[in-house]
């Protein structure tokens, strides 16, 4: 088995294993199936928001859970950042993009 992995580790264009310890994780087959779902030409698409600077989204995690912000622009590595009035001053926050919603206008 290990000459099996080894061989996946060094092929081209693999940048590393995702490992369970001293050896390669399972992957489910569900995953793999919606990976191969997103693969366009080769690249696997990750899931974004349609947002603009100024769109209002919801919070869904944390301490303000449920409060309408204003989604100001996406981060590297899935996230996003917004503007949170707290305390009478707007404050930038980064939350992971799956921390947030976005709402339609008949939602406020």
């Amino acid at each position: 088995m290990r000459v099996q992995w080894y061989a996946a580790r060094w092929s081209l264009g693999v940048i590393g294993l995702i490992m369970d310890g001293v050896r390669p994780a399972r992957v489910g087959d569900h995953i793999i199936d919606d990976l191969r779902k997103r693969e366009r030409n080769g690249l696997i698409e990750l899931p974004r928001l349609k947002l603009r600077p100024g769109d209002r989204v919801r919070l869904l995690r944390g301490p303000f859970a449920g409060h309408l912000v204003i989604f100001a622009g996406m981060k590297p590595r899935e996230r996003v950042e917004v503007l949170l009035t707290f305390l009478g001053a707007q404050q930038r926050v980064t939350l992971p993009q799956d921390d947030v919603e976005r709402i339609r206008l008949h939602d406020y």
